[in-house]
């Protein structure tokens, strides 16, 4: 297997980072997105609620927020 296709085994689609957020959010996190990404608060909260597709820039972000958190049902 080449290097590149190593690489891109490893990256996580639009969807698959939309659930990685949903496990990690936290209060306020919606608002960081909306700021970094340029879209309104509204239009986040839809996309998290599944109400709207997934636009790649908002995955990114979303994922860059809480890749470093414990999942929420960790706390428990």
């Amino acid at each position: 297997m080449s290097y590149q296709t190593k690489v891109r085994a490893n990256k996580l689609n639009r969807t698959a980072k939309l659930n990685f957020f949903k496990a990690r959010q936290r209060q306020g996190d919606v608002t960081r997105v909306a700021e970094l990404t340029g879209y309104s608060e509204s239009h986040v909260s839809n996309v998290v609620a599944g109400r709207r597709s997934v636009p790649q820039e908002m995955a990114n972000e979303m994922y860059n927020i809480t890749r470093r958190r414990m999942k929420n049902s960790e706390f428990a």
